[in-house]
């Protein structure tokens, strides 16, 4: 129990390099590359869905229903969970083929960056970046909010933004600001060859320096006088105007 509530925080999910998946769903789909160091199931669930797929592949521990349930992090707990191990990408894991990117500059709220997570999963980015001082993407809020997309995209995590955007300028990245006075639609952009989005703070939007890194200041087009979208929302209308043109 001491150990579930040390996975519980961020700190101690750096410390042991390991995180909690929780659902039978998201348990069940946890792909093969992914090392699980053990289920844990309710007596409960134990007992009416039976643990045979999961015992060959780690050890499976039965706790009491009333344990499991001071374990879990959702409200209406399953029984179902397991403890995986954490996987840390570099930049050379994203850019190996020809795509694109979504970077997150200071990204703090957990349904905005599992939103987006799963939704440059389902447009097809190559890959994602977490700038320094965004949130943790093994957060449990964004796992839930990713709906697995967390163990299908590669995430580089804690990411220096000027080292970043070096880097994929020397393998020819397009570098575009999303900014609410921007100058230019995605539209009228050509998506189709490597380039990534650099996306704010749900508060404060981009910094000044990642304006001036970038190529292109890239807005979106507003049938009403509104400040601005959610990160999230406005992020997935970016990604999936990459997509179509990719189509």
């Amino acid at each position: 129990m001491r150990e579930f509530r040390h996975l519980k925080t961020k700190k101690g999910r750096d410390d042991s390099g390991l995180f909690i998946i929780e659902g039978e769903k998201f348990v069940s789909e946890i792909p093969e590359d992914w090392e699980i160091i053990r289920y844990i199931f309710s007596q409960h669930y134990a007992s009416t869905s039976g643990m045979t797929p999961y015992h060959n592949k780690a050890p499976v521990e039965v706790v009491r229903d009333s344990l499991f349930c001071g374990m879990s992090d959702t409200k209406s707990p399953q029984g179902i969970m397991a403890v995986v191990k954490q996987k840390h990408y570099a930049m050379h894991d994203i850019t190996s083929k020809c795509g694109f990117i979504l970077y997150g500059e200071s990204l703090n709220d957990p349904g905005n960056i599992g939103t987006l997570i799963r939704t440059a999963t389902a447009a097809g980015a190559t890959g994602m970046i977490l700038g320094k001082n965004s949130g943790d993407m093994y957060n449990p809020k964004v796992l839930r909010a990713s709906a697995g997309a967390v163990l299908r995209l590669p995430v580089v995590t804690n990411a220096d933004l000027e080292k970043t955007i070096d880097c994929l300028r020397q393998l020819d990245y397009s570098i575009y600001a999303t900014v609410v006075d921007g100058d230019i639609l995605p539209y009228n952009l050509d998506l189709r060859n490597n380039f990534c989005y650099l996306v704010g703070n749900e508060s404060h939007g981009l910094t000044s320096q990642a304006i001036a890194l970038s190529d292109a200041k890239v807005c979106l087009p507003m049938a009403r006088d509104m400040e601005s979208l959610n990160a999230s929302v406005a992020g997935g209308i970016l990604l999936y105007e990459a997509l179509r043109q990719r189509l």
